[in-house]
């Protein structure tokens, strides 16, 4: 189990009983939308956490555990929310509240046991179509932002190493230097040396996440893709 689900079950089960087959349902909602782990909601104060609800369920008369898709991550969280909207809706988590903000109205129903009997039963296949093709040009055009965003990053700075620090000090000795010229030069050196090893830091922080926002667009776009074809 990964650690964010062990966390997030472990809150379930502080409240009573774990109902069965939670674990798998939340590893399944992982798998299948391409995350590693579900992130157990921190309560924030000035912050939320905005996106789809796309998995809920109720623990007992008062707790519930909802699953927020916020496009980066998956973030859970278990408090007494009280109704929950239907999945699909968006909606914000902030201080163990749900705020929701457009419900999700339609109630469709989608069998395959039949054939479509009427052209009025085949309608909501063009429809969901737009919408997957509607998902592939908002993940291109999120993948240029990434793009355009990692173009504005800063080159890594090649930094010195550790010996370079002693043979300028040893310069500054050798050249005459006075005691205070060294210890006054010696925490410039090392504080430049420090603001490197920070800049290179950040920016090596910001790749990562860009990389991971790619991956994961080329992922959603991919399933997209693949759903769109089943519908013919």
């Amino acid at each position: 189990m990964t650690p964010g689900l062990m966390s997030l079950m472990d809150e379930v089960a502080a409240g009573g009983v774990v109902p069965r087959g939670l674990a798998d349902d939340l590893w399944r909602l992982i798998y299948t939308r391409g995350h590693c782990d579900v992130d157990k909601a921190r309560p924030y104060r000035d912050r939320h956490h905005a996106g789809i609800l796309v998995y809920s369920h109720d623990l007992d008369a008062q707790r519930s555990l909802v699953v927020i898709e916020t496009g980066e991550r998956l973030v859970g969280a278990v408090a007494a929310f009280g109704p929950l909207p239907r999945l699909g809706s968006a909606v914000r988590l902030a201080a163990g509240r749900l705020v929701v903000d457009e419900a999700f109205p339609l109630d469709i129903e989608v069998r395959f046991d039949r054939p479509p009997a009427n052209r009025g039963e085949r309608r909501w296949i063009g429809v969901m179509r737009d919408a997957l093709g509607a998902i592939r040009t908002a993940e291109a055009v999120r993948r240029d932002g990434i793009a355009a965003r990692r173009r504005t990053l800063p080159a890594l700075t090649q930094i010195p190493a550790e010996n370079t620090l002693r043979e300028r000090i040893g310069a500054l000795r050798t050249g005459g230097a006075g005691v205070n010229t060294v210890r006054i030069e010696l925490p410039e050196l090392r504080k430049r040396l420090r603001d490197m090893q920070t800049a290179n830091a950040a920016t090596c922080h910001e790749l990562r996440r860009l990389e991971e926002a790619h991956i994961e667009s080329r992922a959603r776009t991919q399933a997209a893709f693949t759903a769109a074809t089943r519908l013919d």
